[in-house]
């Protein structure tokens, strides 16, 4: 099994922003099996140069204005895109639920797999883990040729850790649900669609556990709280992925 590379100071070179997600493709020396935190005053002194990844499918826009990512239904407009994304991933539900069982273990495999449903139809690198650099300002993600390493041991330290046999009540479900969620979108593996890939494959474990799938807080407040919780598990800190996913189980569950 890889081991775990050594820490080093990075000197980030970031490209052009995605309008989609919101990440910059970025050059970097590769921290380690952990992402860092930059400090955003810092952010404006850092150079803005392009990373080049010509011949990248994952790198391609079909605007100018490199909003749109290059798809396989020839999509040029951003609304277009998200209204097709949003089909995708409901369709991936109906599908999923009827693939998976009751015993079907959580794992890297299933990851990808339920990646490919949501997004297959949409992009040529569905079901697999990116191969760009992605940041946004203050956080940069494990570089590409470290995600093999970092899944495996996602799946060995954090899903094989939480069967759903082993979650008796509401409260060990919340943290298992948070620490799973919080850890997948530190290591950020796939291009597009992480958050969407994780709660659909926590939606299973749910189920497997006995439990309704999630319902989120949609709202813009609710995205922004979302987002907190998802750089509190840079620290290993799970408790406001928890709290989101205490609320998320009380909507679902149904009211007497």
């Amino acid at each position: 099994m890889q081991s775990e590379p050594d820490k080093h100071a990075l000197t980030v070179e970031r490209g052009p922003r995605c309008e989609t997600c919101g990440w910059r493709l970025a050059r970097l020396v590769p921290v380690g099996a952990r992402p860092y935190t930059d400090g955003m005053e810092e952010q404006g002194k850092r150079p803005r140069d392009r990373y080049d990844v010509s011949g990248n499918v994952e790198a391609e826009y079909v605007d100018a204005e490199q909003a749109v990512l290059r798809n396989r239904k020839g999509i040029t407009t951003l609304a277009d895109l998200q209204l097709a994304e949003e089909q995708a991933l409901a369709e991936a539900y109906e599908r999923l639920v009827s693939e998976v069982r009751l015993d079907t273990p959580m794992t890297c495999d299933l990851l990808r797999h339920i990646h490919a449903r949501i997004f297959g139809d949409l992009y040529e690198w569905a079901g697999r883990w990116r191969t760009v650099w992605i940041s946004k300002p203050g956080i940069t993600w494990p570089a590409p040729d470290f995600l093999d390493g970092n899944m495996a041991a996602f799946e060995k330290n954090v899903l094989r850790k939480h069967p759903p046999k082993a979650i008796k009540d509401d409260e060990a479900f919340c943290s298992a649900i948070g620490e799973i969620q919080g850890e997948f979108l530190v290591i950020h593996p796939f291009r597009e669609g992480n958050a969407r890939t994780i709660k659909l494959l926590t939606n299973l474990l749910a189920v497997q556990a006995g439990r309704p799938p999630l319902i989120y807080d949609a709202s813009e407040e609710g995205q922004q709280e979302y987002i907190d919780a998802a750089k509190n598990a840079f620290k290993r800190d799970y408790r406001k992925m928890a709290a989101i996913i205490r609320l998320a189980l009380a909507r679902a569950k149904p009211t007497t």
